[in-house]
């Protein structure tokens, strides 16, 4: 990083840098600690076996997100709580929806039709 033009600098300090930059080292770091609070704020609880798997329970019924990046699948048996999700997401991220998840990871997802609630969002 360099100073800034017209900046006075004095011998011996350090500057600390208050938010993670694209493309250094600590930025993946910082993206997930970001993402991981504000996902515990909406109740959701992190899976032990999976740290890019986050679940909650809603009304007895199950809602999962799945993390690669910045890439989130979303899995329910009710759309309506995925919108929810969407929603409280939108609130503390950019996000994008792609609509119903057809490829992750290069693998095909096919779907019957009781399971038409799976979602993927990208997060900018």
């Amino acid at each position: 990083m360099k100073i800034p033009l017209r900046v006075e600098v004095k011998d011996r300090h350090v500057w600390l840098l208050h938010k993670a930059l694209y493309g250094l080292k600590q930025a993946s770091r910082e993206w997930y600690l970001n993402l991981k609070g504000q996902l515990e704020g909406l109740g959701f609880k992190r899976s032990d076996a999976d740290h890019g798997v986050f679940t909650k329970i809603i009304d007895g019924k199950l809602l999962v997100i799945a993390i690669y990046v910045d890439d989130f699948l979303l899995f329910s048996g009710r759309i309506d709580d995925i919108i929810v999700i969407k929603g409280e997401l939108s609130k503390c991220f950019k996000i994008k929806d792609l609509g119903e998840a057809k490829w992750i990871l290069q693998m095909k997802i096919e779907r019957t039709d009781m399971d038409r609630d799976v979602k993927k969002l990208t997060i900018s």
